[in-house]
């Protein structure tokens, strides 16, 4: 239900669904916690307390600080001034918008409870959760195509500040689309090669689920094109060529290769026949042109003035708007670079978890890619296609802010919650094939 409701309600940002996503996660929450509690199998990892990490650092944001570290910060010493001036006292607290702090860290609670939820989970039910994933990726394309033929002003389109001439689908952004469908593609390569291989015949199922694979590939492939994001679609083709070697490596029978061979080429036709004019489009316009470009030198400007504190989660438009030399009538609601705008807000706290963050990718995938003979093929791939997931979304960060929306943010957990599922295989484990069904089946 969590994830149902973020995929499909949890496209915006800040919005009721927003909210109702959170208290649906508070549930899921408590539910982890007292299955830990309570039910021997259940229990969490040690490493899975790791998670409480991010909702830390918004927590610490809110406590009371002396004055003297609150004015280590350049930025506050003007701001104390002012503040004075109007009669005001100064809120001793790291962040400087409290409230936008609060609801970042409800706002992480999807991901955790997600996370927690997907490690007492057994293999197959963590499946499931990755083809829901799958399905509500190949429904937004159906969305998106649905709202390309109504037009800019089409009902279907369920946020107003949106791109109008786009495919965004649940979303308010058709970079979000684009990096929901750049992540589903190597779960769907991977999951259609293991339905492959674990087929004994060419019968009629055999073959109807080969052709579900084939065509979710094609599909996923013409929603990233769709949408006319230059990021999704380097993330879409990066994805693809670090999924092909995944599957190719448990090809069993010949025509493994001709049948990749074909999804692809479909999808890069149904590309070319409905979004080649908006690609080109998009390819004309240097880059470099970019506004995110040309006003990073400025985050990264009042993000020194505001260290080693940061602004606070939730804080950075209010810091940004202040310092801005060349204020426009575009709202700038974001650095466009996540990894800038922690360090905005988070300061040198905030680079920590960062690092934190890069060093568990790190390792998880040494450990996911390194040979595991006590887990099975089927939970080793997942794994690995989970991990490919993980790194675009953290690519994607670079040039976006993909993990502020409730929908990505609670796939992150669940990816995350399958690469760390290689730890617990014994726990869980079934043979290799049992009960496949399309596209897979752990």
């Amino acid at each position: 239900m969590v994830l149902a409701a973020a995929l499909l309600l949890g496209g915006g940002q800040g919005t009721v669904a927003d909210s109702a996503v959170q208290l649906l996660s508070l549930a899921l929450l408590a539910l982890c916690l007292w299955r830990h509690a309570s039910e021997p199998e259940a229990k969490l990892p040690r490493l899975a307390w790791l998670a409480a990490l991010p909702m830390a650092l918004p927590a610490l944001q809110l406590l009371p600080l002396p004055e003297s570290v609150w004015l280590l910060p350049d930025a506050r010493d003007e701001l104390a001034t002012e503040l004075s001036a109007a009669g005001v006292g100064a809120a001793h607290r790291i962040s400087l918008v409290p409230l936008a702090t609060e609801r970042a860290f409800a706002w992480l609670l999807p991901a955790v409870a997600l996370f927690l939820a997907g490690l007492q989970l057994s293999s197959q039910q963590r499946g499931n959760l990755l083809k829901l994933l799958v399905a509500a990726a190949a429904l937004s394309v159906v969305l998106g195509l649905a709202q390309l033929f109504g037009g800019p002003d089409s009902a279907l389109r369920f946020y107003s500040n949106t791109n109008p001439t786009e495919a965004v689908g649940f979303f308010a952004n058709r970079n979000h689309l684009a990096s929901l469908l750049a992540v589903a593609l190597p779960i769907v390569v991977v999951g259609t090669a293991l339905w492959l291989k674990h087929r004994e015949d060419w019968s009629p199922g055999t073959v109807l689920g080969l052709l579900a694979g084939v065509g979710l590939v094609a599909l996923l492939i013409l929603g990233i094109a769709m949408a006319r994001s230059r990021a999704g679609l380097l993330l879409g083709m990066l994805g693809l060529l670090l999924s092909l070697p995944l599957a190719l490596q448990l090809r069993r029978r010949r025509g493994t290769r001709r049948v990749l061979a074909v999804a692809v080429a479909l999808g890069f036709t149904l590309a070319v026949q409905f979004a080649l004019f908006g690609i080109l489009q998009r390819l004309q316009k240097d880059p470099l042109e970019d506004a995110r470009f040309q006003y990073l030198p400025v985050v990264e400007s009042v993000a020194r003035q505001h260290a080693p504190l940061g602004t606070g989660l939730g804080g950075f438009r209010r810091a940004f708007e202040a310092e801005d030399p060349a204020p426009v009538s575009v709202y700038i609601n974001h650095a466009h670079n996540d990894w800038a705008e922690l360090w905005l807000e988070g300061g040198w706290p905030g680079w920590a978890l960062v690092g934190a963050a890069v060093g568990g990718l790190l390792v998880s995938g040494w450990k996911v890619w390194r040979k595991q003979p006590e887990a099975s093929t089927t939970t080793r791939t997942l794994s690995r296609a989970a991990w490919v997931g993980l790194l675009l979304l953290a690519l994607h960060s670079l040039g976006d802010y993909p993990l502020r929306t409730s929908a990505l943010l609670a796939v992150a957990g669940v990816l995350a919650a399958q690469v760390m599922a290689m730890r617990e295989i014994r726990l869980s484990r079934a043979p290799d094939g049992a009960r496949l069904g399309p596209l897979f089946n752990p």
